[in-house]
C-alpha cells in the first residue's frame, strides 16, 4: 500500500468551492510576486510532501495523522454544504448539536494545521534550544546514557523530533477553546453584492483583533473561515446560536481579504 505524499493543509474541498466554472484556482505569493497570477488546479497547490506524517528513527513514514486529517475533511463535507445551500436559500443553517461540534473542531484544525500558525507558535530555533536544554537534563541525570543521548543531539534527529512533535500536536485540542467556540455560536457571511469575492490564503483561518483586544472570549475579537467565494464562516457573538449577515460593503470585504 502506498504512503499518500501530498499533504493540504488548505483542504481541497474547500479549495474547489474557490474555483472557476472550469475547476482552475487563481493564486499569486503576495509575498515575494503580488502581481503575478498564475491558475493551477485545487489537487496542486496549498500542500507540503509528507507535511503530517510521522518519522520514526529507521526514516520511516507514518502518514497516520493525514488519514486522519483526511477522515475529519470527509466528515465535515456535509456540514459544509448544509451550510452553503442554506445561506445560498437566504436562511440560517439548521445545523443539529453534532454539525456544530464537528463544525467546531474543524474550524480549529485549520486553524492549527498550517505550516506558518505551526511555526509562529514555535520556530525551528525555539524548538532546537528547548531540545538542547532537555538533552542537558538528561546528561546531568544519566552519565552512564551519554552514547545513547548523543543519538538524539545530531541535526537529523533534533529534526525527526521538532517534525513529529508538531504533527502530534495537532491532537491536542484545549477544552477550553472549544468552550469559547460553542459559548460564542456561528457567525455566516454572505456577500450579497456581485462581482465581490473572498479570497483563500495558506493560513485559511483570519484572526481579526483590536490593540489590547486578542482574546477569543472577547466578541470583538473575530475569526473567519472562508468555505466559498462568496461565503464565509466565523466564531459567533456570544449566544451559541448560528446568525447570517449579509454584506455588500466593499472595505469588509477587502479587509478581510487583506488580512488572509
Amino acid at each position: 500500500m502506498s504512503i499518500p505524499k501530498r499533504h493540504h493543509f488548505v483542504p481541497q474541498m474547500i479549495l474547489n468551492y474557490f474555483a472557476d466554472p472550469e475547476g482552475w484556482l487563481y493564486w499569486c505569493r503576495h509575498r515575494d510576486e503580488p502581481g503575478k497570477v498564475q491558475r493551477g488546479r485545487p489537487s496542486a497547490l496549498f500542500h507540503k510532501n509528507h507535511l503530517y506524517s510521522t518519522l520514526s528513527e529507521s526514516g520511516a513514514k507514518d502518514p497516520a495523522m493525514e488519514q486522519a486529517l483526511g477522515m475529519l475533511e470527509s466528515a465535515a463535507f456535509g456540514v459544509v454544504q448544509a451550510v452553503l445551500e442554506a445561506v445560498r436559500r437566504g436562511t440560517v443553517p439548521a445545523l443539529s448539536h453534532a454539525q456544530k461540534q464537528l463544525w467546531y473542531t474543524f474550524f480549529l484544525m485549520q486553524w492549527r494545521r498550517t505550516p506558518e500558525n505551526q511555526l509562529s507558535c514555535t520556530s525551528d530555533d525555539a524548538a532546537s534550544r528547548m531540545i538542547d536544554g532537555i538533552l542537558d537534563e538528561l546528561r546531568l541525570v544519566a552519565p552512564d546514557r551519554v552514547d545513547d543521548i548523543a543519538r538524539f543531539a545530531t541535526p537529523e534527529s533534533k529534526a525527526r523530533t521538532m517534525r513529529n512533535v508538531r504533527v502530534q500536536s495537532l491532537l491536542g485540542f484545549r477544552a477550553e477553546v472549544m468552550g469559547v467556540l460553542e459559548r460564542r455560536g456561528i457567525a455566516i457571511l454572505r456577500i450579497t453584492r456581485p462581482g465581490k469575492q473572498f479570497i483563500i490564503g495558506s493560513r485559511p483561518v483570519v484572526k481579526l483583533t483590536r490593540p489590547g483586544q486578542t482574546n477569543l472570549n472577547d466578541p470583538n475579537v473575530e475569526m473567519w473561515l472562508p468555505i466559498s467565494a462568496d461565503v464565509a464562516v466565523g466564531a459567533g457573538q456570544g449566544d451559541g446560536g448560528i446568525c447570517l449577515i449579509d454584506i455588500d460593503d466593499d472595505r469588509m470585504i477587502r479587509h478581510l481579504n487583506r488580512s488572509m
